[in-house]
This record gives C-alpha cells, sequence and structure tokens, in this order.
C-alpha cells in the first residue's frame, strides 16, 4: 500500500512492499527524481540492506553455528512493512521477525523505519531493536535509486556525483556506462564526504549521511538510473566459511537499539 506525505513544497510516496519510496517530487518541476521499478533493468526502488549488505557468492551464510540460505542484501528488498502511524510530516513502519526471515536469518529483531518531510528534503532514521535473549548481530546499509537521466535532454553521462571532500579525484566522479564496465560498484571506504550530490549542474539529488556510515558505494545494470549507497558494513564474498558473528558487523546487547539516519533533498 501507497501512503503519501505532502507539504508546500513536495509530494513524498512510500510503499509499505520493502519500505521503498515509491516517488519524490517537488511541485514547481515536472521530475520524478525516484527511479519506478522495472524488472527488466531492476525491479527494486531503495530497500532497506538488513540484516546484511551484500552476501556470500554461494548465498550461504553461517548463522548460530548453522547453515542458511539468504538472499543478497538480505530480506527487507522483498518484505512487506507494517505501517504504524502517520503525522502531517510523517510516516512510520515497522518489520519483525517472521517464520519466512527466521528461516534465513535465526534472530527475534524489530526494524522501525520513519519517514519525515521538511520542505523538499526527506530525512529516513532507523531503529533496529533486539529481541534476542542474547546480543544481536547484523550489517545495515541503504540503496536508494534515482532516475538518471533526470529529464528528457539529458544523458546519463551528462551527470556527475560530487562529494564534499577529496574522497575521489577531482571530489567528483563523472558518471558513465563504461565506468561500470570497469567497477560493477564503485566503493569508496571510509569516505570523509558526509555530503554527496548527483548533479547535471541544474538538477540535483543532495545526500547527507552519518560518520556512522563507513561505505559509499554507486551502482547501476547499465540502466536510466544510479543508485547512491551509503552502507556501514559489507560481507566479504568470497569469505565463505567465517560464521556472522565473527565477521565485520554490528553487535547490540539484549534489548538494546541500534539508530541511524540520512536524507535526501530534491534541488
Amino acid at each position: 500500500m501507497i501512503y503519501t506525505l505532502e507539504n508546500d513544497e513536495a509530494i513524498l510516496k512510500v510503499d509499505t512492499y520493502a519500505c521503498e519510496i515509491a516517488s519524490f517530487r517537488r511541485k514547481d518541476k515536472d521530475i520524478e527524481y525516484m527511479w519506478q521499478g522495472d524488472s527488466a533493468y531492476w525491479k527494486n526502488r531503495g530497500p532497506v540492506l538488513f540484516p546484511h549488505v551484500s552476501s556470500t557468492k554461494s548465498k550461504i551464510l553461517n548463522f548460530k553455528g548453522q547453515d542458511h540460505k539468504v538472499t543478497n542484501h538480505g530480506f527487507c528488498r522483498n518484505s512487506e512493512f507494517e505501517f504504524v502511524k502517520q503525522t502531517d510530516d510523517s510516516l512510520s513502519f515497522r518489520l519483525v521477525d517472521s517464520e519466512e526471515t527466521y528461516s534465513q536469518y535465526p534472530y527475534h529483531f524489530e526494524l522501525l523505519v520513519k519517514y519525515t518531510l521538511k520542505d523538499c528534503e526527506v530525512f529516513i532514521d532507523y531503529e533496529v531493536v533486539n529481541r534476542e535473549d542474547g546480543d544481536l548481530y547484523f550489517g545495515f546499509g541503504q540503496h536508494p535509486a534515482f532516475n538518471c537521466p533526470l529529464v528528457e535532454d539529458k544523458e546519463f553521462s551528462d551527470y556527475r556525483v560530487e562529494f564534499e571532500k577529496e574522497d575521489v579525484e577531482n571530489c567528483r566522479v563523472d558518471l558513465s556506462y563504461e565506468l561500470f564496465e570497469r567497477y560493477p560498484t564503485f566503493v569508496v571506504n571510509d569516505p570523509q564526504s558526509r555530503v554527496f550530490t548527483l548533479t547535471d549542474g541544474t538538477n540535483k539529488v543532495v545526500m547527507r549521511t552519518s560518520d556512522k556510515y563507513r561505505i559509499f558505494a554507486l551502482w547501476t545494470p547499465h540502466a536510466p538510473f544510479v543508485c547512491l549507497e551509503p552502507w556501514v558494513n559489507t560481507l566479504d564474498g568470497n569469505d565463505e566459511t567465517t560464521p556472522f558473528e565473527e565477521r565485520d558487523v554490528i553487535r547490540i546487547g539484549k534489548g538494546e537499539t541500534y539508530s541511524i539516519g540520512y536524507s535526501f533533498e530534491i534541488v
């Protein structure tokens, strides 16, 4: 089901399926900023990467001493979230463990997602609550996809991603499909930048992240969109044997909550 937030500047629509943004538009521009999903390229639009970012080549992970078949980036991309609450400027959703999630990830958890719309910027806040009788281990990241080009008279190669600081040469990555032939996922580890801007020089998406995100990635499957992806961590896909709990993952104790968030503004 689609839920809508609207103010004087913008309209935001969020789908309970995968808890993805279905649409984000300014009222003064005839532009859809978000990828709409197309199985010819990629059916998703911006999934939450939980309880792991990426996976192993075999799609097998070892949890609590047992091997489990998983999907890439976790199960949120294929999950129906529960609508919790709507206010004048926010939407809240929830996902709790079920038989389906437990078969891939044998932990009890609660994942809360809150979207807040202020002017032309959406703030997305997450809370992971440990419902285990012990520690909870997980990975976390974001995967929003933006139309690229944003307008009909532009090409994919007219766009660049600008970094706030010199994490890449000249503080920018010029987009081209050739770039993603060389680097299927363009990854920057430990970026100093907290602001990343997708732009053609006129229209922009300005993403702002917290210092909890230790990786920033760009991805497209040779499609008319690009994903700007802040991650906390990721799995080594070549490592087929290390137990999940011993990998580079987040750990929180019984009853504890992990909070993180980011935002992006359409300009």
